[in-house]
């Protein structure tokens, strides 16, 4: 005789039963779509290392044990011979190349077909309202306005803003070293401030002071939206499985009290600027004089984009995006250098005495005098090569297109690795070795003009490329020609790299012992 509690439970076996066969169900199906998916560059003849779920090739980032740079790095590394390969960011199959004439294809002459960048800007948020952001015609219209903004002539005019804060930036290292019972500084911390307060000055019309002010707010505003946080790795998620859904997260691409920050601190500006007729020579000036001006985008709604003080904010935090960590670890890593290599540090002071004299102070260097410092450019140069800021440029297919033997399908993203070409032998014989002759006009015309691409290249390469070296050179100038730097008792020759930053960033800062540089009369 059967119980009263058997048709029930029998019921509920049937729904368990029913709900396992979905769960196997799903899962046969989940790992026949990924199986096919991560057949995707080998049944088209392409090389790249084994994908594995769910990541694909970029368990490593997900783990917090490298960042994206570090991944996209060691597997072009791994297939440096072919000049591509293929790997996986989730099941999204994606094409890394490096050589440098199909880098010029990307880059370039096919630049119709690989125009955009991804992920596309949200028009709900104006602080993703960027260049970098910015796809189609709203990029050229954007692009066409902020470009005047960094030619020869305007970053000229910034030089003076610059040099107020070069001469802090001497006092503090001055201050700091004599404080220190072995004379050490932490460069990379120190350049940062000063990095903040140029970007600060010439994006934002403010004084930060954040070189004697480290508990500032402005520096800690611009520091946090480049931690890795787990609202950062789920957007970066959703972006990699469709360039969409990171715009239906509740939340903004930065922490909303860094996004108040910003616009309120643009909108004092522009309002101060407006009121009392303030006229400075910096960035937000000319976005002032480009909002005021007649523009040819005008009649078209569809791709006008008001330089409101809000987009106005968005490109100013995207000049911190682009320059601030990205500025002092190229500066700090080559101070870093030039400390272990006390010959050709005492040949950059020298350069920089015989152009603009020996004083302590920063004010007497002119633009013609840091255009005139032949060596202190290629040493930045050489700098960048072996700590480049553009190890990576994210392309994003716009129509199927043919790139040397292989086709690129619409939609497909393309990543640029740039910095690839930095170690290949072929290209810089003994890669590791810092070499700023490798930068002399006859040996540039040598190498293939996209096998070192520092600020990218093409249409859409760095707008800011004028000043950023002006800012690097600068900043080397007036440490090298006042100070003496030198290996201290944290000295790491091999810089160990932090596996949880944005950026390459040294996981324990550029410590260098600083000595007051005498010379001889």
């Amino acid at each position: 005789m059967q119980s009263r509690g058997g048709r029930p439970a029998a019921a509920m076996d049937a729904v368990l039963l029913l709900l396992a066969s979905a769960c196997l169900l799903a899962g046969v199906l989940l790992h026949l779509f990924y199986r096919r998916r991560y057949s995707h560059w080998r049944r088209r003849g392409v090389p790249g290392a084994e994908p594995s779920f769910p990541f694909g090739n970029y368990g490593a980032v997900a783990g917090g044990r490298a960042n994206f740079l570090q991944v996209t790095n060691s597997l072009a590394a791994a297939h440096r011979g072919v000049g591509y390969c293929g790997a996986f960011r989730w099941h999204k199959p994606v094409l890394l190349v490096w050589e440098p004439e199909l880098v010029r294809q990307v880059l370039s002459a096919d630049f119709a077909s690989f125009h955009d960048r991804g992920p596309p800007a949200d028009r709900g948020d104006p602080m993703s309202q960027t260049l970098f952001n910015m796809d189609g015609q709203r990029w050229r219209n954007l692009r066409s306005r902020l470009t005047p903004a960094f030619s020869s002539a305007k970053v000229r005019g910034m030089l003076p803003l610059m040099l107020d804060v070069a001469r802090e930036l001497v006092s503090q290292t001055a201050l700091e070293a004599e404080r220190s019972p072995q004379h050490e500084v932490d460069m990379g911390r120190l350049l940062s401030h000063f990095a903040t307060d140029v970007i600060g000055s010439v994006a934002f019309g403010i004084q930060c002071n954040t070189l004697r002010d480290h508990d500032n707010e402005f520096l800690a505003m611009s520091k946090r939206p480049f931690q890795q946080t787990l609202r950062r790795l789920v957007r970066h998620a959703l972006i990699a499985i469709h360039p969409r859904l990171g715009a239906l997260l509740p939340f903004k691409r930065i922490f909303p009290d860094v996004h108040t920050f910003f616009i309120d601190l643009m909108k004092d500006t522009v309002e101060q600027r407006e009121r009392h007729k303030v006229v400075r020579k910096d960035f937000v000036q000319l976005m002032l004089q480009a909002r005021s001006a007649e523009l040819a985008d005008a009649d078209d709604p569809e791709h006008h984009i008001e330089l409101t003080p809000e987009v106005m904010a968005a490109q100013g935090f995207n000049f911190f995006s682009a320059g601030l960590d990205t500025f002092a670890n190229t500066v700090g890593f080559t101070l870093n250098r030039l400390a272990g290599d006390e010959e050709l540090q005492d040949r950059v002071a020298a350069e920089v005495r015989r152009v603009a004299g020996d004083e302590h102070a920063a004010g007497e260097l002119s633009y013609d005098a840091l255009q005139g410092m032949d060596l202190v450019k290629r040493v930045v140069l050489e700098g960048l090569r072996l700590w480049s800021p553009q190890d990576v440029l994210v392309r994003r297919c716009n129509a199927t297109t043919r790139v040397g033997d292989l086709t690129v399908e619409e939609g497909r993203e393309v990543l640029v690795v740039a910095s690839v070409n930095n170690t290949d032998e072929d290209i810089f014989p003994e890669p590791a070795r810092f070499d700023p002759d490798r930068h002399t006009a006859e040996n540039r015309k040598r190498r293939h003009p996209y096998a070192f691409l520092p600020f990218g290249e093409g249409p859409r390469a760095c707008i800011a490329e004028r000043f950023a070296l002006l800012e690097m050179q600068l900043a080397l100038a007036v440490l090298v020609r006042a100070f003496r730097f030198s290996p201290g008792p944290r000295y790491e020759r091999e810089v160990q790299l932090d596996t949880k930053t944005i950026f390459h960033s040294p996981k324990n800062g550029f410590p260098l012992k600083v000595e007051v540089r005498h010379f001889d009369k």
